[in-house]
């Protein structure tokens, strides 16, 4: 997955600024895609260079001009195109895995703080999910299945964060 097809799919809907994608972003698609502001306003840059944006500017008083972006007719057959592609399961990129094969020279005191810090992360992505599951998903029988679709990506972050969870707390009763 990119983040030119998180774009995309965020403006399906409707059009928005920046602002508004992030907050798209923070309200439900943060359990599957992350990126900075920097990396989300050089994107859309490219993407409006691509054709498959296009851009309208608002000014405002005493605050900077708003830009509006917008799919256009090339952005929506990109999406389209996207959607129908099959993805390859990607692979789990944790960097902390790596230090597992340095096992032995890991220093215990660091190898301990950073399990447990890396649990707390853990248990911090489940408090948000269980928020956002709160606010979004209250009553999800009662949504469409194109409403409950999200919840299910949701679900399945949730579960394999639990995962991790019991995982690293194996790991930790080992030391």
């Amino acid at each position: 997955m990119s983040l030119r097809a998180v774009l995309l799919i965020t403006l399906q809907r409707e059009p928005g600024t920046g602002y508004d994608i992030l907050q798209r972003f923070k309200a439900g698609l943060v359990h599957v895609w992350q990126a900075s502001h920097q990396q989300l306003y050089r994107e859309l840059d490219r993407m409006r260079g691509d054709g498959l944006l296009t851009c309208e500017t608002l000014p405002q008083a005493e605050r900077p001009d708003r830009k509006v972006y917008r799919l256009t007719e090339a952005g929506r057959k990109a999406l389209d195109s996207w959607l129908t592609e099959p993805l390859a399961a990607s692979p789990v990129r944790q960097p902390l895995f790596a230090k597992f094969f340095a096992w032995e020279r890991w220093p215990e005191q660091a190898r301990h703080e950073e399990l447990a810090a890396f649990r707390e992360q853990l248990k911090q992505r489940l408090t948000t999910y269980a928020a956002i599951e709160r606010e979004w998903f209250s009553n999800p029988q009662a949504l469409t299945p194109a409403q409950r679709a999200p919840w299910h990506t949701l679900r399945l972050g949730q579960r394999l964060t639990e995962t991790w969870v019991g995982w690293v707390e194996e790991v930790m009763e080992e030391e």
